[in-house]
């Protein structure tokens, strides 16, 4: 019998939604952190970290649910000591954390073997990663909040593989985002909860501007 395929659930605060896609006529980025686009409805406003978090999140929820997470192995295995509360939160997630890519073992007391990473952190330090997904983790489990490690895994790693705020976009990267945020509703959320777009109607506009249309 195969393994069962981890599944991934998501809060009331993390909303996902979809409909048919949408125009967005790109008027440029500000303060190299907002994209800011003309709509039918008015001047749509995107938080390029939120929404590029959302989009990554969405992705790697499906690889998980379809056993298809791009690993890269190490060549040399990096070693991490972790303290007691991070070492209980790693033996408490070693499955989800296996599910994402991670191959991880005990090297000695409190002493681990970090031999394989998701893909996307393949350039990142993965022993500042690792204890940076552990300490969320431990964090949520003394909230109450740790009831679902794998949704918390998987929001840690989209955050940490995302556009960050205050990056400069070349062209082609802002009409990749904005071709694949397409799709999303204005009450979209990014995992966290925090709102991805931020509508100024046109109606708002004309009357800042006391036009009467």
């Amino acid at each position: 019998m195969g393994e069962d395929i981890p599944s991934v659930r998501e809060g009331a605060p993390s909303e996902w939604t979809a409909e048919p896609r949408r125009s967005l006529h790109l008027l440029g980025q500000a303060f190299d952190t907002f994209l800011i686009c003309e709509v039918d409805e008015g001047l749509l406003f995107i938080d390029q970290h939120a929404a590029h978090e959302r989009l990554l999140f969405e992705k790697f929820k499906r690889q998980i649910e379809t056993q298809s997470v791009p690993v890269v192995k190490l060549l040399i295995p990096r070693l991490v000591e972790l303290s007691a509360e991070e070492s209980l939160a790693l033996e408490s997630s070693l499955g989800e954390l296996h599910s994402l890519g991670f191959e991880i073992d005990q090297a000695g007391q409190k002493v681990y073997a970090i031999r394989s990473v998701p893909a996307v952190f393949d350039q990142i330090d993965p022993q500042e990663v690792l204890r940076e997904i552990l300490q969320e983790t431990a964090v949520l489990s003394q909230g109450g909040k740790g009831t679902d490690i794998l949704h918390t895994l998987l929001v840690t790693l989209a955050c940490h593989s995302a556009i960050r705020g205050r990056a400069s976009l070349q062209q082609e990267e802002l009409e990749q985002l904005l071709g694949d945020l397409s799709v999303l509703r204005l009450s979209a959320t990014c995992p966290h909860g925090r709102p991805i777009f931020f509508l100024l109607p046109r109606e708002e506009l004309n009357r800042q501007f006391k036009r009467s249309r």
